[in-house]
């Protein structure tokens, strides 16, 4: 077990290493010029030269790289070219947030889809088991970013019943403690249930899918035949064998839900990684970008690595 941990830790920092260096050099090489955001044509026409120099811009790629990948082995993410701030501490206040909306929206689509599954199963060809299969298949059609917007113009615009935007309410400082749980809360339900709702509907299919193989399994006849009830072999018997389709998607959705927090946090102005990423894009801030995506595939990383070291943990011969 040990030997495959470290293969599976070993390859997924060579995909790390690789995706940076094709992140900087793709960033560096696209059309725009960084300096050009700080150039003031009052001041000194060289203005903008000396902001190369400043920022190592002048320096052949291979060279602005290497110092780059230096500073990250010491902690040193540099600093932003936007607002010169480190982007060690940008990144503290956007990561926090980013997680608050995909964890959540994880455990959503793995707790709501093992359940649809079950429910499924346990209706299985009935009018509930095709409903269900039907409605899944089509938030799953349904891009995330139009299901984020159809959410805000429900929920937001025609019923007023949660808010549009924004993390946190105008009056957060006069709030309470406890207030300020359910604010955060109430604000959390239309951007986790966009990212989780097209989501759990692959989860409740490996779960119905999978059962479905397992109870046409000789341990499911012997249990029949003992007496078990169908509820009991389904949850006591099956479920657990079941189960092992269900971490290797979740390990498979973990990085989608990072991208599509992209998207997500954009439209509902929350301060995390992704919204980060796309106005830095704007600004061409070269190392926010890079930066961001070093983060997000290190967590894209991590979720498969979890996930491949829980699925051999629950069946052994995946490490053979």
């Amino acid at each position: 077990m040990l030997n495959y941990i470290i293969k599976k830790f070993f390859s997924g920092l060579l995909l790390l290493a690789g995706l940076l260096a094709l992140t900087f050099f793709m960033v560096r090489l696209s059309p725009g010029n960084p300096a050009a955001i700080g150039y003031d044509p009052m001041k000194s026409p060289d203005s903008m030269t000396r902001l190369e120099k400043a920022w190592g811009l002048d320096q052949p790629l291979h060279v602005q790289f290497s110092a780059w990948m230096s500073g990250l082995l010491q902690g040193d993410l540099g600093r932003s070219y936007a607002n010169n701030l480190p982007v060690a501490d940008i990144m503290k206040q956007a990561i926090p947030n980013t997680l608050l909306l995909t964890i959540p929206a994880l455990l959503l689509q793995i707790i709501a889809g093992t359940l649809l599954g079950l429910v499924q199963i346990v209706y299985h060809h009935r009018f509930a088991d095709r409903f269900i299969s039907a409605v899944t298949l089509v938030l799953y059609a349904i891009p995330a970013f139009w299901l984020a917007l159809a959410l805000v113009m429900l929920f937001s615009q025609t019923w007023h019943i949660f808010p549009s935007s924004q993390m946190q309410s105008f009056a957060w400082q006069e709030m309470s403690f406890w207030q300020k749980v359910g604010d955060r809360l109430w604000r959390l339900v239309l951007p986790v249930l966009s990212m989780s709702l097209a989501s759990l509907g692959v989860t409740s299919r490996y779960i119905r899918n999978g059962l479905a193989d397992m109870m046409k399994k000789t341990f499911i006849t012997a249990a029949r035949a003992r007496g078990l009830s169908e509820k009991r072999i389904i949850y006591n018997h099956a479920l657990r064998n079941a189960l092992i389709p269900v971490i290797t998607v979740t390990g498979q959705h973990f990085p989608a839900l990072i991208s599509s927090s992209v998207v997500i946090e954009l439209i509902f102005s929350w301060p995390g990684m992704g919204r980060l990423m796309v106005l830095s894009s704007f600004a061409r801030d070269y190392p926010v970008i890079i930066a961001c995506t070093f983060l997000m595939a290190v967590f894209v990383i991590i979720g498969t690595l979890l996930a491949d070291i829980l699925t051999a943990l629950a069946d052994p011969r995946i490490r053979l």
